[in-house]
């Protein structure tokens, strides 16, 4: 991890995960606005106008003003939070997958010691950590340019579920 690749400390990680769980109890029903301000985060691109393309926010952590992306209904309303742990990597090399296989492997050993063993683990070559609550979940996935901590309302992911 030593090649000028940017990721947070292991203490971020699970700051980051109490942050998106605390989103719970509005998931689904806050506004873009009130989302960005209860998460204290700042809106760095959104077209109000085209509300299913989302929004960028920088979640303050050092990674830039893309470090998190909130999907939204038509309403504008919070459908999913997505947070990155790792800087954006352009490209793909055998430097950078390492380093997000590392990053991915310390998330869960940190994620795992605090929310126990995940109730859902899908290896591959982007592989995922599921902690299902009662309403949402709480996943680490790996996604093509970055790692990230992601909360979905359950009922969104029926169709991802596995038999």
């Amino acid at each position: 991890m030593s090649l000028g690749f940017r990721m947070v400390g292991q203490q971020a990680i699970l700051r980051a995960a109490r942050t998106l769980l605390a989103a719970e109890p509005w998931l689904m029903s806050a506004v873009l606005p009130d989302a960005a301000a209860m998460l204290g985060w700042t809106v760095t691109r959104h077209k109000p106008d085209r509300p299913a393309l989302g929004a960028f926010l920088d979640a303050d952590t050092g990674l830039g003003p893309k470090s998190a992306f909130i999907s939204l209904d038509a309403e504008s309303r919070v459908q999913e939070i997505s947070l990155n742990i790792t800087e954006e990597l352009s490209g793909s090399s055998p430097e950078a997958d390492a380093f997000k296989q590392d990053t991915f492997a310390a998330a869960a050993a940190a994620l795992t010691g605090v929310y126990g063993r995940p109730s859902e683990q899908r290896p591959g070559e982007k592989p995922q950590l599921w902690w299902r609550r009662d309403t949402t979940t709480l996943r680490l996935v790996t996604q093509y340019d970055s790692i990230a901590l992601q909360l979905s309302p359950n009922k969104l992911l029926a169709g991802e579920d596995r038999p």
